[in-house]
C-alpha cells in the first residue's frame, strides 16, 4: 500500500467525515512513515495500523492533553474504516474486528 492510495482512499469515503476530521485523518496519512504504510498490501491493514498507532498516543498522553478528542475519533474512524474495507475485500468484518481487538490488547 502506498500513501497516494490510503489518501485516495480515505477520499473516496461516503459520507464525508466533518471537516476537522478530515482534517486529522489526512494529518495522521502523511505523519505515518511511508514504510509502515507499505508494510501493509492493502488498506484495512494500513488502516488499522495507523489507527492503533493513534489509539496508543492517546492512551499515552494525560487527559487533559489538547485534541484529545479529535484525536480517539480519528482512531476510531480508521479502526472503522480498516473494517469497512476488509469487509470490501471480503473478508469477514467480524473477524477482521477480532485480529484489530487481539494486535490492540497485545501491544
Amino acid at each position: 500500500m502506498t500513501r497516494a492510495a490510503l489518501t485516495a482512499w480515505l477520499e473516496r469515503r461516503e459520507p464525508r467525515p466533518p471537516a476537522a476530521l478530515a482534517s486529522r485523518l489526512s494529518r495522521a496519512v502523511r505523519e505515518t512513515p511511508e514504510a509502515r504504510i507499505a508494510a501493509h498490501p492493502g488498506p484495512a491493514d494500513a488502516l488499522s495500523a495507523i489507527g492503533l498507532a493513534l489509539l496508543a498516543e492517546v492512551a499515552a498522553r494525560g487527559p487533559q492533553a489538547p485534541d484529545l478528542a479529535l484525536d480517539l475519533l480519528a482512531a476510531d474512524a480508521f479502526v472503522t474504516y480498516a473494517i469497512e474495507a476488509a469487509a470490501e475485500d471480503g473478508l469477514s468484518a467480524g473477524g477482521f474486528a477480532a485480529r484489530i481487538l487481539s494486535t490492540a490488547t497485545a501491544e
